[in-house]
Parts: structure tokens; sequence; C-alpha cells
């Protein structure tokens, strides 16, 4: 997926992808770990708020790094999100993107403000559709 050319905002961020796998020997033991208690892995790459989703990009040293590159990346359209949850972090502060179906999870610096700007543009959304 390549970066959209109008966004809101954007940030290098890591994805908690569920389907993540890392190559190698200590992939397969990390991952277990990981999955077991994290729920997957977390994958560096960018995030971009755009008027219709926020999405997640793995960087170049991830992709190569896993095993199923075409499964880091991850979409959701904001007028399916149901809840925009910040929380705090060890380093960084993490966000949950929530819909029905499925969970967006990605920390990030800054991570309070990329978290009102997606609350402000799935607002937006909802507005728009109601006002249609």
């Amino acid at each position: 997926m390549p970066a959209p050319k109008k966004y809101i905002d954007k940030r290098i961020a890591n994805a908690l992808i569920p389907k993540a796998q890392a190559k190698g020997l200590m992939g397969g033991l990390t991952g277990a770990v990981a999955k077991q208690t994290m729920g997957g892995l977390w994958v560096g790459g960018n995030a971009w708020l755009t008027a219709k989703e926020i999405s997640f990009e793995p960087n170049g040293l991830n992709r190569r790094f896993h095993l199923n590159p075409d499964e880091l990346s991850a979409s959701v359209s904001l007028s399916e999100v149901t809840a925009v949850n910040w929380r705090k972090g060890l380093f960084t502060s993490i966000i949950d993107i929530e819909t029905e179906d499925e969970r967006l999870t990605l920390r990030c610096y800054k991570s309070k403000s990329f978290a009102r700007a997606i609350e402000d543009a799935v607002s937006a959304v909802k507005n728009a559709s109601i006002g249609a």
C-alpha cells in the first residue's frame, strides 16, 4: 500500500499484528511467547490517518524480517470505528482503534494527540453521514 497523497496526520509507529511471524530460529520462540502474552508481534512502520481511514504500513526492515510481509499491513475505515482508547505504555503510549469486528493497536510518540486526531476524524465521518 503506497503512502496516501493527502493525510491528516502521520506517525512513525508500531502496530500489534496478530499474524506477524518473525524469520529465523528466534522468531519461532519469541513469536510464540509474544502471541501468548500480547496477542501478536509489534511491527515497526508508519501509521497514516486520512479523512476515510487509519492505516498501518510496515517499514522495509520489518518486511524483510517477517515470514509473511503481505499480512503486516492493516487499515480500518473510520466509519466502522466504535472506540478510540488511549493507554499508558512503558516507553510509548498505546492507542486501540476498535470496530465491531477488529482492533488495530498502535504505539507511537505523541500518541495522545494522535488519538485525538483519530477521534476528530471519526466524528467528522460520522457527522457527515448523519447529514447526508
